[in-house]
C-alpha cells in the first residue's frame, strides 16, 4: 500500500511539474531568458512543496517532470543534460530540506516550520538549485555566463516559490473557512 502511495505522489509531482511548466511558460514567456530559466519560475515552489511534504517522492516526481518537460521541450538534442538537469531539479530541494532539517531543528513532520524557516529554506533551495543548475551547464558547454545565469536562476526560483507558497496558503485558507450559505 505504501508502495503505491508513493508511486501516485511521484506521478502527481511530475505530471504537475509539466502542467506548472507550461502554464509558466503561458503567463511568463515574455520576461524569460530561456525556455527554462526565467524571472519567475513556479515549478520552483512546487520543488519546494513537494519535498516539503513527500520528501524523496516528491523530489523524484520532480526529476521525472524535469525530465520530461526537457525531453519534450528544452534540450531535445542533449539528452545527457537532461538527464543531469532532471537529477539535480529532485536533488535541490530534497538538500534544501535535509539542511534545514538539520541545522533549523525541525522534526520530520516538520513541527515548528515558521514563516522565517521556510523564507531560509526558500532561499537555500533557490542557491542550491541555481548553482547546481549552472555548474553542470557551463561543465556540458551550455552557458558560459556563471553569474548572470546564477543571478536569473536564483530570483526565478525565489520569486516561483513566494507565488506558489503564498497562492496555497491562500487557498488553504479559502478551503478552512466555514461556507456561508
Amino acid at each position: 500500500m505504501q508502495l503505491q502511495k508513493n508511486l501516485w505522489v511521484v506521478a502527481m509531482t511530475a505530471l504537475a511539474y509539466v502542467g506548472l511548466f507550461s502554464f509558466n511558460q503561458f503567463v511568463f514567456s515574455a520576461f524569460n531568458a530561456t525556455a527554462a530559466s526565467g524571472l519567475v519560475f513556479l515549478p520552483g515552489g512546487l520543488g519546494l512543496i513537494s519535498v516539503l511534504l513527500f520528501v524523496e517522492s516528491g523530489s523524484l516526481g520532480m526529476a521525472i517532470g524535469t525530465m520530461l518537460v526537457g525531453l519534450g521541450q528544452v534540450y531535445t538534442d542533449d539528452p545527457i543534460t537532461t538527464m543531469g538537469s532532471a537529477v539535480l531539479s529532485g536533488l535541490a530541494p530534497w538538500l534544501a530540506r535535509a539542511l534545514c532539517m538539520r541545522f533549523a531543528e525541525l522534526n520530520e513532520d516538520l513541527k515548528g516550520l515558521s514563516a522565517s524557516c521556510l523564507l531560509r529554506m526558500m532561499v537555500a533551495y533557490a542557491a542550491l538549485s541555481a548553482l547546481l543548475h549552472q555548474l553542470w551547464f557551463i561543465a556540458r558547454g551550455q552557458d558560459g555566463d556563471l553569474w548572470s545565469g546564477l543571478a536569473l536562476h536564483f530570483t526565478g526560483h525565489v520569486l516561483g516559490a513566494l507565488v506558489v507558497l503564498y497562492s496555497a496558503k491562500l487557498l488553504l485558507d479559502r478551503l478552512a473557512q466555514p461556507s456561508r450559505g
